[in-house]
């Protein structure tokens, strides 16, 4: 299918929920190129309300993780304006970076875990923004309060009895879901994800993804989600936001979408 279809294919449609006033985030005519690089996408804008669980897609080098990057001010735009929590992203100074990180939860395809510590002490990992030092590094040194908050977070994701086990000892899926309790652990408002199920078997996927999805639902918490697995697209967020040749292309709830649709961002 076309790209020049898609919208036929999917509009009219119902806003997946009331405009939010105050957007989680907040995007307005972003433009992102590298160096002297055509820009990668340009005129992008949508906004996320509190608790919207959305999954962002697209081909190779549509610019999705590009896109996340710009929401946690790793990347600076060309031209428009991410605001987080109400604050614009690039007018922070490195503190107020800083505060504004340790309100969002990012978890990566790539698990890095450190593989001959606890998996207790991974997830405490999580809240080195909070305090720095060898009491966020060991559990065994950790504040109690701390510990608490880690064992919480593991029982979230359904691993509580695997806190005292080493990182090395787990299968890829359970390294992935101790990596969204290091997430986690430090109560965030929003949990930003870049392909995490990609290097998992189809199991461990749907397994890590179905986390994400409970979590978040549970929570309260904003989960926006980068994909290629268009069914995880469909079956875990309430809306997908498509990006094709340099634009969006589709933003839309999930629950109005067939799966054709989405092929045509690919083709």
């Amino acid at each position: 299918m076309s790209l020049a279809l898609i919208r036929d294919v999917v509009a009219p449609v119902p806003p997946a929920r009331p405009v939010d006033p105050a957007p989680e985030l907040a995007i307005r005519g972003l433009a992102v190129a590298y160096g002297e690089a055509p820009p990668i996408f340009t005129g992008v804008a949508f906004s996320v309300g509190r608790g919207e669980q959305v999954a962002l897609i697209g081909a190779n080098g549509a610019g999705k993780s590009t896109l996340l990057k710009c929401c946690l001010g790793f990347v600076k735009p060309v031209s428009g304006e991410v605001s987080m929590f109400g604050q614009p992203v690039s007018g922070l100074k490195s503190r107020g970076q800083r505060e504004l990180r340790g309100g969002i939860g990012f978890v990566a395809q790539k698990h890095n875990l450190v593989p001959r510590l606890s998996v207790l002490s991974n997830v405490i990992h999580g809240t080195l923004a909070e305090a720095s030092g060898p009491r966020r590094w060991l559990h065994g040194l950790a504040p109690k309060s701390v510990r608490e908050r880690a064992y919480a977070a593991l029982d979230m994701v359904g691993l509580a009895d695997f806190a005292l086990r080493r990182g090395d000892a787990l299968s890829g899926g359970q390294s992935q879901r101790v990596a969204i309790a290091r997430a986690l652990v430090a109560e965030p408002r929003m949990m930003l994800a870049d392909e995490p199920a990609a290097s998992l078997d189809p199991a461990a996927g749907e397994e890590v993804m179905a986390v994400f999805a409970r979590v978040s639902r549970d929570t309260g918490t904003t989960l926006i989600f980068t994909t290629h697995h268009l069914d995880h697209a469909l079956r875990y967020a309430e809306r997908v936001i498509g990006l094709a040749g340099g634009r969006l292309q589709l933003d839309a709830p999930a629950s109005t979408i067939a799966p054709g649709t989405l092929r045509g961002l690919y083709g």
